[in-house]
């Protein structure tokens, strides 16, 4: 059922027009749109009255302000026209936008692009014929009642067409008209469905800047040719430079399909190595060594400087990890629920299975079993007709089986091979014995300072302090350019230790020290998720006593991210793949286009200033990579260094890629999945160390999946042992436990009866037997899945469908039908709660918490239960219960912007009993909790590491009550349920916890290997 269905008894059937059913009314205006309702009206709303649609209207709306979408206005909201366009079905259908366009534009385009006669007529093409339209903010209206929602797409565009068509003809110049086709062609792309005629094949470039392209000589000397980052090769450039005015102060120039538009900085450049065109032969080393004699720095791109780590960009290559760790469940129950005999003609595939499985029906059928077990399955045969009808069914797909028939490549499918373009690394894959050697042979950076900071650390901070400046000091002693330099350390502590604090004093020592020795103090970059950028920028102010840098940059959307952004530019990510020669696979340095001001050319502007420090986060460092790995930079950090630990993700590539004087990764979950994530940050922060992968594997992996499952887990820990001597002093890693003596007791509470491991106890009250509605929908998911897997070819996908709707009825049997759930008050609330198993275990928890007078996190991922149990809460325990998830707002970019933070702080200073809702996804790094002593995982994460993330958020320095982590359970009464399954394939991540290992997400290729696909 879609939301639209779910939603229709709400709001009623919809013709297009602006509502005036009951709920909040809308009016778009030139910049957006406005929700509003009556002001008495609204502020009864706020006090808790309203009609459900109102109050779910208004869950929706005040998510939205909490991620810095929305503004409030006096009797509402307004929310832009950009992020309309955005927004997700779910909540368009909650706030009952209209239906998106079904129509497409077309265009008439008349004059020549040099004159100002040019014009672009556009008009829309709707499925009845052609109709004019109108735009105002998200929506184009056909009428004064009918109209659409914008895609972002369709809007870029139109913003773009209506402003050049307000342009007067002395601004319609050549530039300004190839503008709107380039604005129109990247509106195309991402989706707007537009006819643009001829131009369609024309592909229009505005570059970042001018390069040099060197060609050798026969006399010896050097033909300088200007680069224009379009892949244009010097003959393509030299026979078109006639077509520009070398006196104006910009031009046009085509070359095949592209036109590239050229402004006075471009045109300054191209003058400038134009000028110098030829270098003779005795002044070639000198061009070499100093191009700045020749050329102006400030008008052409001399400084392409990549690490030593980094040979080029190019066409990246996919890295087969294989697998790793996996063990079968049984998920659907399919042993104790036999599978139909319709499955027959999928196991029977030639004349030896059909004879074999006659044997054993022969046999079965002496015996008088209802059921056989064959090729692995369980079948149903009580049903003699049908067995016999499916044997001949399979008789007859094999004789319509052709030797001749063509066969793809096992495991290859078309259009799969998506090419991806990155820097690309050099090699490192052997062990260099001499790294560990040095590293503990070196002095340590300098001796702190203290009064430099705000407050003195404790002891276990100054120790991980020190740790740091040891590393710090044997890389910037270090000598060698090359791979094997030592580069960086791996700060594996514990959550909750303060790693943030100890990277920041590292950060200020190595600032002192390259002052001291009078060397550059190069900028310094911190990459982190986004939810921490706020908080890094918190505890700049609260660690240093004198702040040491120059200013503090967030790079990031929103932020400063435009300011040093190239004007025009396309994310580095996605605008080079056209531009890769085939024979080297690589890119022409010249031609790299850079997206950020960086280098020297970019004068006061440049975004790598010295004691600048700059906060990214990981996403802005895959985007922007080629900009970021040619700055030299002083320190990197990695927070949260988890989010690197794929080594085929681009941010991964680029964050090793990074060029600087220390690397430092700091996570407190050093391992997410088995021992190649682990390889893969140590191979990030200090190549060599252990190899490549495949001698990692060989010595690491291999032998743990080589052993029975009864020597597994001693393997495991013997293993991880020995790994954690071999990285030595480039890891760091102690546990808060062990560290922190003064913290309360933790107990792990978990309903899934055989779930007692390490500090994980079994409570019996949060197990619950499921029931009434949701056995039967629970039974009717596993039916549906038996009988599907007999004809069903992709059971992957079956299997993941039915596994999402067995997650679903286990929170609550009807939670697809949203609508149904919105109850009138908090009586009828607990009666819609207890048709879940799981959510009556919750009720009874929360009642107990409440009677504490204490507080409580409820974590869930799902969006639609974060709402309706919202909804609910409100009504039975009178609160205001505030909801933190994936989109919440992270980063203020107003002083009003209600922030993950902000939330905390709220829900924190009420007195006695609160409830807050957040999922694991964004709490699980960064934020600190401690008003609270219970967590609740309500719906449990699919990463353990996470899970143990989101829950020491209320167990960190400060928190003094006993915290008690809820694992409430649902379960079957016949067989393994789905929390049963899904706690037991956790718990096997789990064993792998030691020192060095920290269990990671099942991800879906072990689901599948888990169910025996």
């Amino acid at each position: 059922m879609s939301l639209m269905d779910i939603f229709r008894s709400l709001i009623g059937e919809r013709d297009g027009a602006l509502s005036t059913q009951q709920g909040f009314q809308s009016q778009p205006d030139s910049n957006g749109l406005n929700f509003y309702l009556p002001l008495p009206a609204f502020k009864a709303l706020q006090a808790g009255q309203g009609s459900a649609l109102e109050k779910i209207q208004l869950i929706v709306l005040n998510m939205l302000v909490e991620q810095g979408i929305a503004e409030n206005t006096a009797n509402g909201f307004h929310i832009g026209a950009e992020d309309i366009a955005g927004m997700d079905l779910e909540q368009a259908e909650i706030l009952r936008l209209p239906r998106r366009l079904p129509g497409r534009f077309l265009t008439s385009i008349s004059g020549r692009t040099g004159n100002s006669g040019f014009r672009v007529a556009i008009t829309l093409e709707m499925p009845d014929g052609p109709a004019s339209f109108s735009r105002k903010g998200p929506y184009l209206y056909l009428t004064s009642s009918e109209c659409y929602w914008l895609t972002p797409a369709e809007i870029m565009g139109l913003q773009a067409w209506e402003l050049h068509e307000s342009l007067g003809p002395e601004q319609r110049g050549e530039a300004a008209n190839l503008r709107l086709m380039a604005e129109l062609q990247t509106a195309a792309r991402s989706g707007m469905r537009i006819d643009l005629s001829h131009f369609e094949r024309l592909d229009v470039v505005v570059p970042q800047n001018i390069g040099v392209i060197a060609t050798r000589l026969p006399d010896g000397s050097l033909q300088l040719c200007p680069s224009l980052g379009d892949g244009s090769s010097a003959d393509q450039l030299e026979k078109r430079w006639s077509q520009l005015d070398m006196t104006a102060d910009g031009g046009v120039l085509r070359i095949d399909n592209r036109v590239l538009l050229l402004d006075q900085a471009r045109m300054d450049g191209i003058r400038n190595v134009l000028a110098n065109k030829r270098i003779p032969a005795d002044q070639v080393n000198e061009f070499i060594a100093t191009p700045t004699a020749f050329l102006d720095a400030a008008l052409v791109n001399l400084e392409v400087g990549f690490s030593a780590r980094v040979a080029g960009i190019g066409k990246l290559q996919h890295m087969d990890f294989g697998v790793l760790d996996a063990t079968k469940n049984d998920w659907f129950a399919l042993d104790k629920r036999p599978a139909p005999a319709a499955i027959l003609s999928k196991l029977i595939q030639s004349p030896e299975d059909l004879q074999r499985f006659e044997e054993v029906l022969q046999a079965a059928n002496e015996q008088g079993a209802t059921s056989l077990s064959f090729a692995g399955e369980v079948i149903d045969i009580s049903d003699a007709p049908t067995v016999q009808q499916e044997l001949a069914r399979a008789r007859q797909n094999m004789a319509h089986v052709s030797d001749s028939e063509p066969h793809s490549e096992e495991g290859v499918l078309p259009g799969e091979d998506k090419e991806k373009v990155g820097v690309i690394l050099k090699d490192a894959d052997e062990i260099n014995s001499a790294l560990l050697r040095k590293a503990a042979a070196a002095t340590p950076l300098v001796v702190p300072d203290w009064s430099a900071y705000a407050r003195e650390p404790f002891p276990h901070q100054r120790e991980g302090i020190e740790w740091m400046l040891k590393l710090m000091g044997a890389a910037l002693q270090d000598e060698t350019d090359d791979l094997y330099r030592l580069q960086g350390g791996l700060l594996a502590d514990d959550m909750g230790l303060g790693k943030t604090y100890m990277s920041l004093v590292a950060v200020g020592e190595y600032l002192a020290s390259q002052r001291a020795a009078d060397k550059p103090q190069k900028p310094v970059l911190v990459v982190a998720p986004l939810s921490l950028l706020e908080n890094w920028e918190d505890e700049v102010g609260k660690t240093f006593a004198s702040i040491p840098f120059r200013d503090v940059v967030v790079l990031q959307s929103g932020r400063s991210l435009r300011d040093y952004r190239v004007k025009g530019a396309e994310r580095e990510s996605v605008q080079l793949a056209s531009m890769i020669d085939n024979s080297s696979g690589m890119l022409d340095e010249q031609s790299i286009r850079y997206a950020l001001h960086v280098g020297p050319e970019a004068g006061v502007h440049r975004l790598d200033m010295d004691r600048r420090l700059v906060l990214t986060t990981y996403q802005t460092l895959r985007d922007y990579q080629f900009s970021l790995c040619r700055i030299d930079w002083g320190m990197v950090i990695f927070d949260e260094a988890q989010n690197i630990k794929n080594p085929n993700a681009l941010q991964t590539i680029a964050a090793k890629g990074l060029k600087a004087d220390f690397k430092l990764l700091a996570t407190g979950t050093p391992v997410e999945n088995s021992l190649g994530d682990f390889w893969c940050l140590m191979h990030t922060v200090q190549p060599g160390l252990l190899g490549g992968w495949e001698s990692f594997r060989d010595t690491w992996i291999k032998p743990i999946l080589a052993a029975s499952d009864e020597e597994r887990d001693e393997v495991r820990a013997r293993l991880g042992e020995q790994l954690r001597r071999a990285v030595g002093i480039f890891m760091l890693r102690r546990v808060k436990e062990d560290q922190l003596k003064g913290l309360p007791a933790k107990t792990i509470l978990s309903g899934v009866e055989q779930a007692d491991h390490g500090l994980q106890r079994y409570a019996a009250q949060l197990g619950v037997v499921m029931k009434g509605i949701q056995l039967q929908a629970y039974d009717e998911v596993l039916d549906s899945y038996r009988a599907r897997r007999a004809s069903a070819e992709d059971m992957r996908g079956t299997a993941l469908a039915a596994l999402t709707q067995l997650r679903s009825i286990s929170l609550h049997p009807r939670l697809e039908n949203e609508s149904a759930l919105y109850s009138e008050d908090g009586k009828q609330a607990r009666q819609l709660m207890i048709e879940s198993g799981k959510l009556e275990v919750l009720l009874q928890l929360l009642d107990e918490i409440s009677s504490k007078r204490e507080k409580v996190i409820l974590f869930m991922m799902t969006k639609r239960l974060q709402r309706v149990l919202k909804f609910w809460l409100d009504q039975i325990y009178d609160l205001n219960v505030a909801v933190i998830n994936g989109d919440t707002q992270a980063v203020a970019t107003r002083a009003e912007d209600m922030t993950r933070k902000k939330l905390i702080a709220e829900f924190e200073a009420k007195s006695g009993f609160n409830i807050l809702i957040m999922s694991p996804v964004a709490a699980g790094v960064g934020l600190t909790v401690i008003g609270a002593n219970h967590v609740v995982h309500l719906e449990r994460h699919w990463n353990p590491a996470k899970e143990a993330q989101a829950s020491d958020r209320v167990y960190r320095i400060g928190q003094t009550k006993p915290v008690f982590i809820h694992l409430p359970a649902v379960t079957h009464p016949q067989f393994d349920s789905f929390d049963v399954h899904l706690d037991r394939l956790l718990r096997g991540k789990l064993m792998l916890k030691d020192a060095v290992v920290t269990p990671e997400a099942v991800s879906e290729s072990e689901m599948m290997q888990s169910m025996g696909l």
